[in-house]
């Protein structure tokens, strides 16, 4: 068993596509064993605490694309019409102004990347290694393909296609592994899903709580075959989810963001934080408030000058009685000064937690991937999609979300068509699942990101028209360094419209 119910991760040193085709030197763990000078690909790589190690360290790697106010998850929320424009150190992209400099897009590309490689040196390496548990390994491996499944699932959301390396290389090596369509990239992602699905466990019990699942796979999986509308694929693997017995709803909405209930039977996966002042919290909470707030009942310390502004239009979105809506969103605020300010902020992550962070980069909530109640929505979308049922299982799905949100159920009478049915779980999961990374994702896979977003832009509180989403904008630019780095346009090219 491990010694905690999260990972004691320490924090690796992020390197490009390139640099960490070389060697890896500081891998971290989950067990305190080897020092970390000690610790090469040269020397590990050779007992089941080796291996224990090696995939910690890919989880602390996962830490990184979350933990802070230059990460991808902050990033992927900007873009999205659930904030305000201009919000700070984005470099516009949350204005549709970004270039291939922007240094998230290098964030998110190394981020990933890293985790890529990490995984291939486990997968490489671990048949070969020396366990006591013949089943650790194979949970191990599934882990590492998990990990490469999610990290080429979300550069081909983000970039189109990418240069997919599936084992280490030398630098010379990468440079000649050509870019592949957005295709082969969900392709191969699919691939690994399913590896990872074969491998895991249904559950980790005691201090390994908070791992992989084959459960986590499956959900993922339907996630990107929802993605690409192929629903017929998704509905039974989301089947499989919930009828393995193991997630449902929590009692109230805050619970599932509580670090209370962290790792509990709404979060189907989830990035592991542990406060402590031992360098494994996360600082994302922080940044959610504005410098000077001053309510101690909702934040022990002020925010950072970083905070993203909830968009007016949001909170119009909420229906009369959403219990979500408070929970989610603290309309009005005022400052160390005595000034209150009318404009609304994002709480979501700020109920009652078990810990009380120390520091502005200790807080112990996790932060959600998947939650159930995204299974059952996606659930829900995959159903109408597949052939409307009036008062079907797809409207128990949705209304099971409203119920615990205090809303009506929702019957025929309100949703006699497949069309207005699509139109109702396309709100619910805008307000369900606000802020969690995902409404930007939704918005290109409806293929109505262009026009929602302009839409938006044109609001007079959203720059009445002075930006604007083109439609090459449904995925990023190349960062400029990678293609400095590569010099070659045969292998690794800009997107089209940047």
């Amino acid at each position: 068993m491990l010694p905690s119910n999260k990972p004691d991760m320490k924090k690796l040193i992020y390197s490009s596509l390139l640099i960490v085709s070389v060697a890896l030197t500081a891998c971290t763990k989950f067990l305190e064993m080897t020092p970390e000078s000690e610790y090469s690909v040269a020397g590990a790589y050779k007992t089941q605490n080796d291996f224990q190690q090696a995939i910690a360290g890919v989880y602390s790697a996962q830490q990184g694309l979350y933990s802070s106010n230059a990460s991808w998850f902050r990033g992927l929320i900007s873009r999205s019409d659930e904030i305000s424009t201009g919000a700070t150190y984005m470099e516009g992209l949350d204005q549709f102004i970004e270039n291939a400099t922007n240094p998230w897009l290098s964030t998110s590309w190394n981020g990933y990347y890293r985790m890529i490689q990490l995984s291939n040196l486990i997968l490489e390496k671990i048949d070969q290694g020396e366990f006591t548990d013949s089943k650790m390994r194979d949970y191990i491996k599934g882990e590492a393909h998990m990990f490469r499944a999610y990290s080429y699932w979300t550069l081909g959301t983000l970039f189109g296609g990418v240069p997919i390396l599936d084992k280490s290389m030398s630098i010379e090596e990468v440079k000649k592994v050509k870019r592949g369509t957005q295709e082969e990239t969900f392709a191969f992602a699919e691939a690994e899903y399913k590896k990872a699905i074969e491998l895991l466990p249904a559950d980790w019990a005691g201090a390994n709580k908070g791992r992989a699942t084959k459960y986590a796979a499956q959900g993922m999986l339907a996630r990107l075959y929802m993605f690409r509308s192929k629903f017929d694929l998704a509905k039974p693997l989301l089947v499989e989810v919930i009828n393995s017995d193991k997630y449902s709803l929590e009692a109230t909405y805050s619970n599932a963001f509580n670090d209370g209930f962290d790792n509990g039977k709404e979060r189907v996966w989830e990035v592991q934080f542990t406060g402590g002042q031992n360098g494994e919290g996360q600082a994302f909470t922080t940044g959610l408030l504005p410098e000077g707030f001053n309510d101690r009942t909702i934040m022990p310390f002020s925010g950072y000058s970083t905070a993203m502004r909830v968009s007016p239009a949001l909170y119009e979105s909420y229906e009369k009685g959403d219990l979500r809506r408070d929970l989610s969103i603290l309309k009005g605020w005022v400052s160390m000064t005595g000034v209150k300010d009318t404009v609304s902020m994002f709480v979501k992550k700020y109920h009652p937690h078990t810990y009380v962070p120390k520091m502005q980069n200790d807080w112990a909530n996790n932060i959600p991937i998947l939650r159930y109640a995204d299974v059952k929505l996606m659930y829900a979308e995959a159903l109408n999609e597949l052939g409307y049922e009036a008062g079907g299982e797809a409207f128990a799905a949705l209304n099971e979300i409203r119920k615990r949100a205090g809303l009506p159920a929702l019957t025929v009478t309100d949703l006699p068509t497949q069309a207005a049915f699509r139109e109702a779980l396309r709100k619910e999961r805008k307000i369900e699942l606000a802020f969690e990374g995902l409404r930007w994702l939704d918005l290109v896979r409806w293929n109505i990101a262009e026009e929602t977003m302009n839409t938006f832009l044109a609001q007079p509180l959203e720059g009445g028209g002075i930006y604007s989403m083109k439609p090459h904008q449904k995925i990023f630019p190349l960062p400029f360094d990678e293609l400095t780095r590569y010099a070659d346009e045969q292998v690794l090219w800009q997107n089209p419209g940047y």
